[in-house]
């Protein structure tokens, strides 16, 4: 039989196995699908190749939520989506926050599945900046301005969320 700790193995391992390895079938299931060049075909391939470590890091957030807390609110009346919906969550809200960065980052630097899923429609910010390698050489002002534009977002958005982080990890202070 299988324990919660195999199943949670099985997740990550997958994350380790490089892309390259799996592009191939990738390619020919979408190609099948008639999915190539598609954003559906990253979206999909990016929610799965990204999926493991998001439950791996929400997993092991969620079971550091005190039981008691949960506990509690069901002695006082609450039903189940209650607790999930007013304790659980936001409680979890710098876990999300943080998971959300990260797989952000992961998806939006990811470069060998996009060379092989995605097209002139559908090209990805790291394919954009690959293809400023014209006839003659790399156009480096080009290039420069594309990974300016690539990485603001994401800065802005840590920036942003950065205080949601912070105040979450005040939730359960107590005065002194």
């Amino acid at each position: 039989s299988l324990s919660n700790s195999d199943i949670a193995f099985w997740l990550i391992s997958n994350r380790i196995l490089p892309p390259v390895a799996i592009v191939l079938p990738i390619y020919i299931i979408f190609q099948q699908f008639g999915l190539l060049n598609t954003h559906a075909a990253l979206i999909i391939t990016y929610t799965g190749a990204n999926l493991p470590i998001a439950i791996w890091f929400l997993r092991d957030y969620f079971g550091g939520i005190p039981l008691e807390i949960e506990e509690s609110a069901f002695i006082d009346g609450a039903s189940r989506y209650q607790v999930l919906w007013f304790i659980v969550l936001p409680l979890a809200v710098p876990g999300l926050i943080a998971t959300f960065l990260i797989i952000l980052i992961f998806a939006w630097n990811e470069y060998i599945l996009a060379l092989f899923l995605s097209g002139a429609d559908t090209q990805t910010m790291p394919m954009l900046v690959v293809s400023q390698n014209a006839t003659r050489g790399p156009q480096w002002w080009n290039i420069s301005a594309l990974v300016m534009m690539m990485i603001g977002p994401i800065i802005l958005m840590a920036i942003v969320l950065e205080r949601f982080i912070a105040r979450g990890l005040l939730v359960g202070a107590v005065k002194g």
